[in-house]
């Protein structure tokens, strides 16, 4: 009995042992493993030298700085940078290990151009041979955003010293092509996208909108903006947009509330705000949408507001608030907060804004009712949305005809407020001013010199911007963040129509091309409401700039709401 249970015992040792023995070379095999698959899915770049072509533009240059020091901080790699210059006497080693930028005299970046060229738009291409990384595009733009593609998806992304994680692929052939890139001045790359016509108006004959007939001569006063602070997280990213359509004022027009849910590509009518706190007056006009981000009274963080201009131009206007509580389908009119009179004494052009520093909702307008100027820019305040305060002088001059309107507010990077309006009417020798857009700024929104005309947006090579202006501020761009601004017409006498561009805080100005142009020579409809108040928005991306504006269609009689993205280049 004894010998058995050592038998046992020793088969047991046995059997431990090797059990023992297959699990440690079943872990060293992992382990083996593992290195292969790391070693597969990791490039040692540590003997690389990044080449770059000699003639680079200024931004290649630097985007190729910016790649040596991502690869320094996130590999802890110092790596050597060059150019591909070398003498007549020279000849580049075709086995040395290379990650080339731009389009150098390496035979393979000439391979990769030609595959570039076969594709139409400016793109750019990524490709991972046994020795060189090639990293170039069509153009100096394109060629900083494959740089900016090689950074983020392999440098950033690894987490072994010396190694690139090569999980995004050996080639990137095409990634990005530009709808349409242009540069602004030197320091800014934009792309600018039609995205759709939203909304096309037939100069004759009646046409039903949600049910309601109306004889549409014009549209007018787009708004747009993208939901952000929606509960339901769903309706986040949606696009809601209103225009007047119609007559200007009068019991034709109509205001009406589109939606698309695919970026902007395709639109649909979804809601018709109706007077209903004074229903002697029919015609809506002079449209601004905005979304509250905090909860104001008792309308929570989300809802839209629509503010506007109910108005009968014989007789009487006002400036009036609607509220919808479910992304635009439903309205309720809920507020008038000023009163005027016909198109001599009127409250016209109101524009939202919040201020997060004192919770306070503001509502920018124009004011023709005070017999002490022909017009002036004031604005109110609430804290509630419901009970709003005496209005305060903005911009309101000596000279009885000078005529300040159409204010617009964005608030900029450093803490002070840019607003845009148009000076119309005449000077005190009885010169007309022009409509030329101005703009003035100030750190306090409660304060303002009202009787400072403000400084008049104009570049320094002569382009300048008249009626109906816009503007908004975004932290992308330069190092100001950069604002974009426009207006109905432009005086430089080429016909064409530009945004107007600042990254300094308005200090300086260039203008670039508009996505969205019109005929300002032949208007079709001959009715002065081209481009009559374009609208931008920033998206949840600060570097997206969605812009809505009213078009003609040429030699065709008709308008249309257009819709376009701009997108500043990283």
């Amino acid at each position: 009995m004894r010998l058995q249970s050592y038998f046992i015992r020793i088969l047991s040792l046995i059997l431990i042992f090797s059990l023992m023995s297959t699990m440690f070379y079943a872990c060293n095999k992992l382990e083996e493993n593992i290195d292969i698959i790391e070693d597969k899915d990791h490039l040692d770049i540590s003997s690389y030298t990044v080449v770059r072509l000699d003639s680079s533009e200024s931004k290649v240059t630097a985007a190729t700085k910016k790649l040596r020091e991502a690869i320094k901080s996130s590999l802890d790699t110092e790596i050597e940078v060059k150019t591909d210059w070398y003498s007549p006497s020279e000849t580049p080693d075709i086995d040395a290990k290379e990650i080339l930028i731009d389009q150098t005299n390496r035979k393979e970046s000439s391979d990769a151009i030609a595959k570039l060229n076969e594709s139409d738009g400016d793109s750019y291409i990524i490709e991972i041979t046994d020795n060189k990384i090639v990293i170039l595009g069509k153009s100096a733009t394109s060629t900083v955003r494959a740089v900016q593609y090689f950074i983020k998806n392999y440098v950033l992304t690894s987490e072994k010293s010396g190694k690139i994680n090569m999980a995004a692929g050996k080639s990137i052939t095409n990634p990005y092509t530009a709808i349409k890139n242009i540069t602004v001045g030197t320091k800014l790359d934009v792309d600018l996208e039609v995205l759709s016509t939203a909304f096309a108006v037939p100069n004759k004959g009646a046409m039903k909108i949600l049910g309601i007939t109306c004889q549409p001569q014009r549209a007018h006063y787009p708004s747009v903006l993208e939901l952000k602070y929606q509960a339901n997280a769903e309706n986040n990213g949606k696009l809601v947009a209103i225009f007047c359509l119609g007559t200007t004022g009068g019991p034709n027009t109509q205001s009406c509330v589109m939606e698309s849910t695919d970026n902007g590509q395709n639109w649909k009518i979804i809601a018709r705000p109706l007077e209903t706190i004074d229903p002697s007056i029919k015609g809506i006009s002079m449209a601004n949408l905005f979304e509250l981000p905090v909860q104001i009274g008792d309308m929570p963080a989300g809802t839209l507001l629509y503010s506007g201009n109910s108005v009968d131009y014989s007789r009487k206007s006002h400036i009036a608030i609607w509220r919808s509580f479910d992304c635009g389908y439903t309205w309720e009119e809920y507020v008038i907060i000023a009163k005027g009179g016909g198109t001599l004494e009127g409250v016209w052009e109101p524009f939202m804004f919040y201020e997060e520093s004192d919770g306070y909702l503001y509502c920018f307008y124009t004011d023709d009712s005070d017999p002490q100027y022909d017009q002036k820019i004031v604005y109110k305040r609430s804290k509630d949305g419901k009970v709003w305060s005496d209005s305060v002088d903005v911009v309101a001059f000596d000279t009885w005809a000078a005529r300040p309107g159409m204010p617009v507010v964005t608030k900029m990077g450093n803490g002070e407020y840019f607003l845009i309006y148009e000076r119309v009417g005449k000077n005190e020798s009885g010169s007309y001013y022009g409509g030329f857009i101005h703009y003035k700024t100030t750190k306090d929104i409660t304060s303002w010199n009202p009787s400072d005309p403000g400084t008049q947006i104009k570049t320094a090579s002569g382009y300048t911007a008249t009626h109906a202006p816009s503007c908004v501020w975004t932290s992308a761009g330069g190092e100001c963040g950069t604002i974009f601004a426009t207006g109905r017409t432009e005086r430089n006498g080429d016909g064409t129509h530009r945004i107007f561009v600042s990254l300094d805080y308005g200090k300086t100005w260039e203008a670039m091309e508009n996505p969205l142009t019109y005929d300002q020579e032949n208007d079709a409809l001959d009715t002065n409401r081209m481009g009559y108040r374009p609208s931008f928005v920033i998206g949840a991306d600060p570097s997206v700039i969605y812009y809505m504006n009213t078009t003609d269609i040429p030699e065709t009689g008709r308008q249309r709401i257009q819709f376009a993205k701009l997108k500043i280049a990283e």
